[in-house]
């Protein structure tokens, strides 16, 4: 996964492979100076342990913040419905935890477990 700003002096947009609409020309970004990022999710607990839709894009592409919490790493927000709550998900090794979760009912901080 790679991170783009889009800007106006982005020239235009092109499908890639799912779909998206991606800018052309624009400059990359590095995951680790991102200041906040919203994550799509299908489903989602209390601690931040999120369900994609199974690429692991996300993941892999904040990796970093498991390994240390020292240094700058972007605020992770999940947004979703309500109902896309459930009470436990296990998390695998390779997840990376939300810090918060936005729904139509207002904002969930998620509860770290160690």
């Amino acid at each position: 996964m790679r991170f783009a700003q889009i800007t106006t002096a982005a020239r235009s947009l092109r499908r890639n492979r799912f779909g998206i609409a991606e800018p052309e020309g624009a400059r990359l970004a590095s995951a680790r100076l991102l200041d906040v990022v919203f994550l799509p999710l299908v489903g989602f607990d209390r601690h931040g342990v999120r369900l994609g839709m199974g690429g692991g894009y996300y993941d892999r592409a904040f990796a970093f913040r498991r390994l240390r919490t020292v240094w700058h790493a972007p605020l992770l927000v999940g947004i979703g419905y309500a109902s896309q709550q459930v009470e436990h998900i296990a998390p695998a090794a390779h997840d990376v935890p939300l810090d918060l979760v936005i729904t139509e009912r207002g904002v969930i901080r998620c509860v770290r477990v160690r």
